[in-house]
């Protein structure tokens, strides 16, 4: 077991930093308690040298104010909300607008609060958020439970449980970005994607979902067969930031996305209980946040996949529903799976 100092809060409170190990040996995460952030996660490529494929700051004081979610743990409401406000039973309450008028990842929420370690051994690490009644201008107490584990099998599981006091809504993911050639080598258009999604969630300019989720068949989106990432970058200039439809209704694990690089062999297999996820290709990245090794992260540097559920679905009543009831338990499981190509 590893554990380190990561920074020091302005409060004087300390961040850690916690080491993950496969019981293999092979696969290895390190995971702060500051944000639930995900740091770093190393596998051997197919030459067996150790490739670190998650994106994270070398200052870690820079994840005070970051507005990249690098690895954090995201919430109360994952993604967009419209116009920062939603109504329920009647109420209407106002979150942070932090993405012109509307509130993205609960606006200053879960990424940017030291969570609380509750257990940690050399393959687990059990992290706990209190979220109180307002906080962020959502209702109810909200406890939230995160566990993160590496597995035998070369995953990193990571699993939320959570609770309420009032009727909210909640809808947690991680926010790791990944670029399968190493943390700092570039772009990722010559890795490849694949989605196993039949429709997406159609936008506006803002990201704001119009309501209606169209087929992907036949178009620029459909991700059911592999793509590269250079060919889906040649068709969207500024890339891909979309949330697709999984099959099924959610709630048992299935297979989401795989990701792999051919100059690594490191392929990257996702699998999740929830709806949807969000594939998002680092558009915004601009060559000013440095990375770990003291390489920036220029555009499409890295890739995000979050499973989750549909955007904005508190204003679109034909979408399941995000609402949490006290007495119910929100519960979301994920799987990141690492193994080698062969040559």
């Amino acid at each position: 077991m590893r554990v380190r100092e990561f920074f020091k809060l302005p409060d004087g409170r300390t961040a850690r930093l916690f080491r993950l190990r496969s019981p293999n040996g092979e696969l290895t995460a390190d995971v702060s308690d500051f944000g639930g952030v995900l740091y770093a996660l190393t596998f051997p490529g197919r030459d067996g040298v150790p490739v670190d494929v998650v994106l994270g700051y070398r200052d870690p004081r820079d994840y005070l104010t970051c507005g990249t979610y690098f690895g954090a743990l995201v919430g109360r409401v994952a993604n967009r909300i419209a116009g920062a406000s939603f109504t329920l039973d009647g109420v209407s309450y106002q979150v942070v607008a932090n993405e012109k008028n509307n509130s993205l990842h609960g606006g200053v929420g879960f990424s940017h609060r030291l969570w609380e370690v509750r257990e940690y051994c050399g393959d687990r690490l059990a992290l706990r958020l209190f979220s109180p009644d307002g906080e962020g201008g959502y209702p109810g107490d909200l406890t939230v439970d995160a566990v993160y584990r590496a597995t035998p099998e070369n995953a990193l599981e990571l699993e939320f449980r959570a609770t309420t006091t009032a009727a909210t809504v909640v809808n947690l993911t991680g926010h790791a970005y990944f670029n399968l050639d190493g943390a700092g080598s570039g772009s990722i258009a010559d890795q490849s994607i694949q989605v196993n999604a039949a429709e997406r969630q159609e936008v506006g300019p803002d990201l704001i979902p119009t309501g209606r989720l169209l087929s992907v068949a036949g178009t620029s989106y459909d991700l059911r067969r592999v793509r590269s990432f250079r060919e889906l970058l040649n068709m969207f200039p500024d890339g891909l930031d979309d949330n697709f439809r999984l099959p099924g209704e959610g709630g048992t694990m299935q297979w989401m996305a795989t990701a792999f690089s051919t100059k690594t062999g490191i392929r990257m297999d996702l699998a999740g209980t929830d709806i949807s996820v969000q594939l998002y290709t680092g558009g915004g990245l601009n060559g000013t946040d440095v990375g770990k090794d003291g390489n920036v992260y220029e555009r499409f540097g890295g890739f995000c996949l979050e499973p989750q559920h549909l955007i904005d679905s508190p204003h679109h009543a034909a979408f399941p529903s995000i609402r949490l009831e006290p007495g119910e338990t929100y519960c979301q499981k994920i799987e990141y799976r690492f193994s080698r190509m062969p040559d």
